[in-house]
């Protein structure tokens, strides 16, 4: 995960939407009386920054150097390269934690939950996205075509198994109810078949198929000419939801 994550920072977050608004709003409300913030997944600082901004003490971890770089880059200070399953820091350091976009791509995300518990001694919160279709739903999408090479594509580069999208987040919340959740996004965004097809290309998003290059292009090329000017509406939704730290320490046991 440590070398997929750095291989993407330099085009992160021009393919990832800066922090609304709305959710930088949403997570002050939720600090207030907050001081220490740890966000755990901090990347290159998309939520970190803005909550610095606005006076909270953000320490950040990441697994990946690259992604830790960036966030630096933007003028935060309080970095920390770590393992997100045996978190660098002891009990009841933090006022709060945040984890953005994170469960979904760790492997045992119960183990991450608990020790994010155990560092925090207050709230803990995530953003979580409402799956509003197949392309929310964890479910991989069909491939491009019945082509020999992208079956062969497939036995020999497969998908990582680990990525279940949004599918952990959700779970969290069935087995241990957050003691607020709140609707903090609701809009639907425009946007061309090319332009998404060519941001899901640069993002190299976790969970995907990794494709040789030569045929990865050849795809590409078939998707654009038949998409042509078509533009697409997609519905984005998302929740805070907050824990308190004790409830996901206890999480398993």
């Amino acid at each position: 995960m440590e070398a997929e994550y750095d291989s993407m920072a330099d085009e992160y977050d021009a393919t990832r939407e800066s922090a609304t608004q709305a959710e930088v709003a949403a997570l002050a409300d939720a600090l207030e009386g907050c001081k220490s913030v740890l966000d755990l997944g901090i990347g290159t600082g998309r939520f970190a920054k803005p909550l610095s901004d606005l006076g909270f003490d953000v320490t950040g971890v990441d697994v990946s150097r690259r992604m830790i770089m960036k966030a630096r880059e933007k003028g935060l200070d309080r970095l920390v390269v770590g393992d997100a399953y045996a978190l660098p820091f002891s009990d009841k350091s933090f006022d709060a934690a945040i984890t953005i976009h994170v469960l979904h791509v760790v492997v045992d995300w119960i183990a991450v939950v608990r020790d994010l518990g155990r560092v925090t001694r207050g709230p803990v919160m995530l953003i979580l996205r409402v799956p509003q279709g197949p392309q929310d739903s964890g479910v991989a999408p069909a491939p491009f075509g019945s082509s020999s090479i992208t079956q062969d594509s497939r036995r020999e580069h497969p998908t990582r198994t680990q990525h279940r999208m949004w599918q952990n987040e959700l779970e969290l919340k069935t087995r241990i109810p957050p003691r607020k959740l709140e609707r903090i996004r609701d809009e639907t965004i425009s946007i061309s078949v090319a332009e998404a097809i060519k941001r899901a290309n640069a993002k190299r998003s976790l969970g995907a198929q990794i494709i040789p290059p030569e045929v990865k292009q050849q795809m590409l090329e078939r998707i654009l000419a038949m998409a042509g000017d078509q533009i697409v509406q997609r519905r984005i939704v998302e929740d805070l939801a907050v824990w308190d730290a004790g409830a996901l320490q206890s999480l398993g046991n």
